[in-house]
């Protein structure tokens, strides 16, 4: 696994990154770090064109 997506939730979960990407080929990977995250929730993936996902946290409401 040469992406470290336990890592990368984190980040988003706090802040410390926007977004990141997640492709077919590299879903599998991401899909072990996301089965075991707790936050999930707090996470939202949107679909692209060409089987690319771009996770983000999702908007807290007020």
């Amino acid at each position: 696994m040469d992406k470290d997506f336990k890592e990368q939730l984190e980040a988003l979960r706090n802040g410390e990154i926007d977004q990141f990407e997640v492709t077919s080929e590299t879903f599998p990977d991401f899909y072990k770090a996301w089965s075991d995250f707790s936050f999930q929730s707090s996470i939202k993936g949107f679909a692209q064109k060409g089987g690319k996902i771009i996770y983000r946290r999702k908007e807290k409401v007020k």
